[in-house]
């Protein structure tokens, strides 16, 4: 009897030793975030790196095709106004609104600077959800062009998720 008990133990022993090595683990890994793009940051004729307080966009029609405002503001001050057709893609930057994106500095009103050459990459052009996202740099004229002054915008990125459509 001895020798079937010792058994027995031995058999839930060795049950027991089989079910728990082929249990699940029960720690799941956790899967990496995908980064979101965030900030709306900016350098002028090289400085140091500007992140904007806030911007909002607002999506409309001019006759048979859409527009795209953007503006951003610092401390309480407009800074950027971009215009621009509202897709993905690269599109150039030029001084006549309409013709390409009209890029525009203001580095205190009324001294706005617009953007004679240079592009904007819209990457994300979500109307419906509310998300624009996008990279840019220009050289901007002073308006009116009767001057020589410029300054040179780099290293822009840009998050706009307030949206206003009319």
């Amino acid at each position: 009897m001895k020798k079937l008990s010792t058994i027995a133990t031995r058999a839930l022993l060795f049950i027991a030793l089989g079910i728990t090595s082929c249990s699940k683990s029960s720690t799941t890994p956790t899967p990496t975030p995908t980064p979101t793009p965030t900030g709306f940051t900016y350098k002028v004729d090289g400085g140091a790196t500007i992140t904007v307080d806030s911007a909002n966009a607002t999506l409309y029609t001019t006759g048979s095709h859409r527009e795209m405002d953007v503006y951003a503001f610092k401390g309480g001050q407009q800074v950027l106004e971009f215009h621009f057709t509202p897709k993905t893609g690269t599109q150039s930057a030029d001084p006549t609104l309409g013709v390409a994106a009209l890029l525009t500095y203001i580095d205190s009103a009324p001294n706005s600077f617009d953007s004679q050459s240079g592009m904007i990459n819209i990457t994300t052009c979500d109307t419906t959800g509310n998300s624009i996202v996008g990279d840019f740099n220009f050289v901007g004229k002073q308006y009116p062009y009767t001057g020589t002054t410029t300054h040179t915008i780099t290293e822009g990125h840009m998050v706009v998720t307030k949206l206003t459509h009319q």
